[in-house]
């Protein structure tokens, strides 16, 4: 994270030890679900609450379907709002080839390197975009 100056790590939810873990790494708090809970219980919505971490553990289990929606969005509207070096990335050119949208859920049986498209969609959560008329 210091190397390359990252603003944020968006992680797989799955698994809290080790989200704990990273987060004592850069002096977070490791109790991150109280204090989710706590701020949900103040009346602050999760994009606030997202501003405030480094690390942000996502749920697939709930997010998935609005993950896959972001990914298409991105990559599809008015022609791709992101470019891929093929010559770096030719598994994850692959699996966004093989990807399978089975209303809304990401066939992992038929979609190539499943975990670099997984990581690729947590990368995405970073970027927001808004329709302009």
């Amino acid at each position: 994270m210091s190397k390359y100056d990252v603003d944020k790590v968006y992680i797989d939810g799955a698994n809290p030890s080790f989200i704990k873990s990273l987060k004592l790494q850069i002096c977070e708090d490791p109790d991150y679900d109280k204090l989710i809970a706590r701020y949900r219980a103040e009346g602050l919505d999760d994009n606030w609450i997202v501003d405030m971490m480094k690390i942000v553990p996502v749920n697939f289990k709930s997010e998935h379907k609005a993950m896959l929606g972001h990914w298409k969005m991105i990559t599809e509207n008015d022609g791709g709002r992101i470019a891929i070096n093929p010559d770096w990335f030719d598994k994850l050119i692959t699996a966004l080839r093989t990807a399978v949208d089975n209303d809304g859920v990401l066939d992992k049986e038929a979609t190539s390197y499943n975990d670099i498209f997984d990581a690729f969609r947590l990368a995405l959560k970073f970027y927001h975009f808004s329709e302009v008329e």
